[in-house]
């Protein structure tokens, strides 16, 4: 049984667009958590539902003993969440929720069966509260929830707690690289080259922005622009293309 277990409720055969272009990629901000809380020492699985569907995903929930499911959520996923969410608990998981949409509507995935809303960056928030899940501070009674920057969540009477943010990672390079190795990242790969004849796989150079537009969501990484070392990119990239040849 993992400590968590990742998945992003994006199916690409329910989108009838993305089946016209056909350029998926891969869930980089599941797969950055994964990699940060595998060295600090947590067992971290991924279900990556892009090329799977709702009742594997399903099937997986209800069939395998429960811990903990974290679940990344935008605009475009909201209502595969909040569904996912309903199975999960039912079943016996214990749910958080983070991405742009947690983060702007925190209450309202609460109502809907979360039990914790991380916003913001999520690599040191998910690591904390996974932390204390593991020595079961839930269980000392003491008020362990307020304790824990980044987080939101339901109190025994419903009423709805948002604690002060995070600080934002300040060292990208102290970074690991996202976890590929826990997907079948070659299927992405594979499905552009049968469609476009050429392979494409995606990395970042930086995280936030320097503009502020205002039909951007900036619940994740704020109004920052953080930047990687040029080096530690080049060293990204000549890996990608030697391990996976796009």
């Amino acid at each position: 049984m993992p400590d968590l277990l990742l998945t992003h409720g994006y199916f690409l055969y329910e989108d009838p667009k993305e089946m016209q272009i056909m350029k998926p990629y891969a869930p980089l901000g599941i797969l950055y958590l994964c990699s940060h809380l595998r060295q600090h020492g947590f067992d971290v699985e991924v279900f990556d539902t892009t090329f799977s569907s709702r009742e594997a995903l399903f099937h997986h929930l209800q069939t395998e003993k429960p811990s903990t499911l974290g679940i990344y959520a935008n605009l475009m996923t909201r209502a595969n969440v909040v569904q996912i969410i309903g199975v999960a608990r039912e079943a016996g998981w214990r749910v958080v929720v983070g991405g742009p949409e947690p983060g702007a509507y925190a209450q309202e995935f609460l109502t809907s069966g979360a039990e914790f809303v991380v916003f913001g960056e999520g690599e040191s928030t998910m690591q904390e509260l996974l932390t204390a899940l593991r020595h079961g501070s839930f269980k000392s009674g003491c008020d362990w929830k307020s304790k824990i920057a980044g987080i939101a969540y339901l109190d025994d009477q419903g009423g709805f707690h948002q604690n002060p943010p995070r600080a934002q990672i300040t060292d990208l390079d102290a970074q690991p690289w996202p976890a590929r190795q826990a997907i079948d990242l070659r299927r992405y790969i594979d499905t552009w080259r049968t469609h476009h004849q050429l392979g494409s796989v995606n990395f970042i150079t930086a995280r936030g922005c320097p503009y502020k537009c205002r039909w951007c969501s900036h619940q994740v990484y704020g109004q920052t622009h953080r930047r990687r070392d040029p080096i530690k990119v080049v060293d990204e990239l000549e890996w990608l293309l030697t391990e996976y040849t796009p």
